[in-house]
């Protein structure tokens, strides 16, 4: 069986997508765990509903917001399966998103099979009530014939070539769930928390496989917590990559100026949203500014990361490390 984890809050306007992907698994061994992180929208009932239709569905409830990451553990211990995939409440999949990863899985004696993506855009959602009536795939388009590639890792080239290069989501995973025992999503994390659980999975796999089908439509919500206005919780992002280098660097020593080009993107990327706000709210984040130049230079000097970073960060790098408040004057101008 392979249990499906999906939390959920305040998803009432795509949650029915999400669901109805999932109940048109050609794999019917299947069991879905939902569970609602305190929804104050319809979500609860909707849940409620599909439920009360298919025993395969459990709803949990939350009386309190505490977070994805404690959703998604609650999750995890009421699953029964010998699999567990996570889904995102705004996403969908393919109707053979469940059937190719677990006969990946059987082929390769995997413990974790992950697929490509589709990005979804809220055009893309119309084009789901078209399959229905099309016998069309979720993408709206015929399924794709292109062969089904599979490239094996073990865990340090798999962190290599995979994960140190953005690939950091746990949807769009099938794991092993003895590969869980006692691993957990970090609490009190809002960004960046999907990526310290995969680095924890992965050391205990010995076989990962990556597949190039596209079975997972990841939507990409304005309205997402790396879209918002700069508050506190994005600096959760800098702090995961650093806790991430410090176990890379015990036991990856090879992979560690790879992840401290990260850790300076990743700084960037919140000082960037940093400046986007106006000097009165600048200075209400006064102290977060200064710790992102702090742990921007304890990395950034080091000449070995330039060979690792993005196109562009390089000058990047050079103008904020030495006129960060010219850097900041003028992204904040960009839109």
């Amino acid at each position: 069986m392979i249990s499906i984890v999906v939390p959920i809050f305040n998803g009432e306007k795509y949650i029915e997508d999400c669901l109805k992907s999932i109940l048109m698994q050609t794999y019917v061994d299947w069991e879905l765990i939902m569970v609602d992180n305190a929804s104050t929208d319809d979500s609860l009932r909707i849940c409620k509903e599909y439920a009360a239709k298919d025993d395969r569905i459990q709803v949990l409830q939350q009386h309190h917001n505490v977070g994805v990451s404690m959703a998604r553990n609650l999750g995890i211990e009421k699953t029964r399966g010998e699999f567990i995939t996570f889904i995102d409440i705004d996403d969908w999949v393919e109707k053979d998103y469940l059937e190719k990863l677990s006969s990946i899985q059987r082929k390769k004696n995997a413990d974790m099979v992950i697929c490509e993506y589709h990005k979804a855009f809220e055009e893309d959602r119309a084009l789901l009530k078209e399959k229905a009536v099309n016998k069309k795939s979720a993408a709206g388009e015929k399924p794709e014939s292109r062969k089904c590639q599979l490239k094996v890792y073990e865990t340090e080239e798999y962190l290599d070539k995979y994960f140190l290069e953005g690939n950091t989501h746990c949807w769009g995973v099938l794991f092993e769930k003895e590969l869980l025992d006692r691993i957990y999503f970090p609490k009190r994390m809002t960004i960046g928390e999907d990526m310290l659980f995969l680095l924890e999975i992965s050391e205990k796999a010995k076989k990962i496989v990556v597949t190039n089908y596209k079975g997972y439509h990841y939507y990409i919500n304005e309205a997402g917590a790396m879209n918002k206005k700069f508050t506190l919780s994005y600096m959760d992002q800098i702090t995961c990559w650093e806790n991430a280098l410090k176990k890379i660097k015990e036991r990856y020593p090879k992979l560690a100026v790879k992840a401290e080009s990260i850790v300076v993107v990743s700084v960037l990327l919140v000082v960037g949203k940093l400046s986007k706000l106006g000097n009165g709210e600048r200075k209400e984040y006064a102290e977060a500014e200064k710790e992102c130049y702090r742990i921007f230079l304890k990395y950034a000097q080091k000449k070995e990361i330039k060979k690792f970073l993005p196109s562009g960060y390089p000058l990047k790098c050079f103008v904020y490390r030495y006129f960060p408040k010219v850097y900041m004057g003028i992204y904040g101008k960009l839109r």
